[in-house]
């Protein structure tokens, strides 16, 4: 392994450039990487909740923003406002394949508590059945009945519950949800799901009863989602059928909404997130092109500054096929570096990320495969020419180099 020896010797004579030059693939690798790892959490907490979805859940949602092109990323895109209707609850609770129904309106606001606030914190106003129908469970105290919404309780998800008051124990605690007292009267067990079918991170989330929810809303029930538990797996497809046909009875345009099964719902997410990573991964290999050319150009400037020493090696029985390898095998070696680096850093950094957003940290050998086979492959396609061109030179030219 003479190559390998002297490839690694001339790195290390020049480690302010090695370093430099691994640097493009580094954040290329450490980029791709992190991608991949988010990714793959998310699809594993998708699963994971799909697996543990009851099978007889319909969601029924008001209408998505159709804006396209530069519009759909504008943030001076107005936001459309749900159609869905009291007038829906009612019908879809009239059906006879219909266990139980939770309509669910979204407010954002200020929830400040004795322990701390937050600005951005999404209150649920739904009813008594919300915890049935998504199978939550409380870590203390309990969720109001069909006869008490009028009262001012909150339910609240187990982070938020730590970062207000310190503790999940909170009951009897009182809280200010954007600018009114509230009590506290449970906390539901942590869920982990930052990505749920109820259409927020439950953990970070707190809930009230829609008759308060009117409160804020100036008396507008402005509902976004409509969660539909069926008496049966069974009866679902019938179910679906049956809450368009009275849906659009109700509506002018059936474009005003969707109604999906739970599991459809959710494995929907699986395809928009695909999207999502193809695209975030495409703009990532940018990147590792940009380090692969400056490699290129690194070693080209190296192969000029080493040709009395090719011809020295030429002129002791060195063959082309050894000047080739060891010049290619720099290259891989530079890239090697980044690409070790960038994997490592990437995981440091999804760690921290998983940590924040309660998602599983996964370390799939495709992921490994992918962090440390593209660096390579990039050495080796950039790093060629310059090693064929030193390989190319000739002994007796390169020894006139000699001083």
């Amino acid at each position: 392994m003479l190559s390998y020896r002297l490839a690694h010797a001339s790195l290390k004579s020049h480690r302010l450039r090695t370093v430099l030059t691994s640097l493009g693939v580094m954040i290329g690798v450490f980029i791709i990487s992190l991608i991949l790892i988010v990714s793959r959490g998310l699809h594993q907490s998708i699963t994971d909740q799909v697996s543990a979805l009851s099978d007889n859940i319909v969601v029924v949602r008001g209408s998505s923003n159709d804006a396209s092109g530069l519009e759909a990323f504008s943030p001076l895109t107005a936001a459309p406002i749900s159609s869905l209707t009291d007038r829906d609850v009612v019908s879809i609770s009239g059906l006879k394949e219909v266990e139980a129904v939770a309509p669910m309106m979204f407010l954002g606001g200020q929830i400040k508590g004795s322990e701390g606030d937050y600005q951005h914190v999404t209150t649920v106003a739904t009813s008594d059945n919300f915890p049935n129908i998504f199978d939550l469970k409380l870590a203390s105290g309990n969720w109001f009945e069909a006869d008490e919404t009028a009262k001012q309780w909150v339910i609240l998800g187990d982070k938020l519950a730590r970062g207000l008051l310190g503790t999940t124990d909170a009951s009897g605690q009182i809280i200010e949800v954007k600018g009114q007292n509230f009590t506290v009267i449970g906390v539901l067990k942590r869920v982990d799901r930052p990505i749920s079918l109820a259409g927020v991170d439950i953990d970070k989330a707190a809930f009230i009863s829609l008759k308060n929810g009117l409160m804020f809303s100036g008396g507008v029930n402005q509902i976004g989602q409509i969660a539909v538990r069926a008496k049966s797996a069974d009866n679902l497809p019938a179910l679906e059928k049956s809450i368009l046909s009275v849906l659009d009875k109700n509506h002018l345009d059936h474009n005003e909404y969707s109604v999906r099964a739970g599991r459809d719902a959710v494995g929907a997410l699986s395809s928009w997130l695909n999207t999502i990573t193809t695209a975030a991964l495409i703009f990532a290999g940018v990147s590792l092109v940009v380090g692969g050319i400056g490699i290129m150009n690194i070693m080209l400037v190296s192969v000029t500054e080493r040709i009395r020493e090719i011809g020295i090696r030429k002129a002791v029985g060195a063959t082309r096929r050894h000047i080739l390898s060891q010049f290619l095998i720099e290259a891989l070696l530079i890239t090697l570096y980044g690409g070790v680096t960038g994997l490592a850093l990437a995981y440091g950094t999804a760690y921290l990320i998983t940590l924040q957003f309660s998602l599983p940290l996964v370390y799939d050998w495709w992921i490994f495969a992918v962090g440390l086979g593209v660096p390579l492959s990039v050495g080796l396609l950039f790093g060629l020419w310059p090693a064929a061109r030193a390989a190319r030179q000739d002994p007796i030219v390169a020894l006139k180099h000699l001083a």
